[in-house]
């Protein structure tokens, strides 16, 4: 699925039934969603609510999916605060989000920035 900035920021949610039922179950599936994703693919990674369904006393899910959903957020966070991806969260029915990891571009490697770096000094020479 892929979401437009027009998307985002619209008041609609945006997501439809196919998108809905297209989000990830495990940390695997989160991997190789990711790897696969073009910057701007949103990826569903929950729905619900995701701090009542991750606490053990609040959540309804059992006890296997819940440490799968505890192994995803993590990932997720942890993809986040790495510059890979924007959290999101939208709305789709009262007391229901879908939460989303939106692919950043992927940043480059150290060898092809200076490559950049190295390529605009050249054009400003022959300038």
């Amino acid at each position: 699925m892929r979401l437009t900035s027009n998307d985002l920021t619209s008041n609609e949610s945006g997501l439809s039934l196919e998108d809905l039922l297209d989000a990830v179950l495990t940390e695997n599936d989160l991997c190789d969603r990711y790897a696969d994703a073009s910057p701007g693919e949103a990826i569903i990674y929950h729905i619900g609510l995701l701090a009542r369904d991750r606490d053990k006393v609040a959540s309804e899910l059992a006890a296997e999916r819940r440490a799968e959903l505890e192994l995803v957020a993590r990932r997720v966070w942890a993809m986040a605060e790495a510059g890979l991806g924007h959290l999101l969260q939208r709305r789709v029915a009262p007391g229901c989000c879908a939460y989303l990891l939106v692919v950043r571009p992927r940043p480059l490697s150290a060898r092809s920035a200076a490559g950049y770096a190295i390529a605009e000094l050249l054009r400003r020479e022959v300038a």
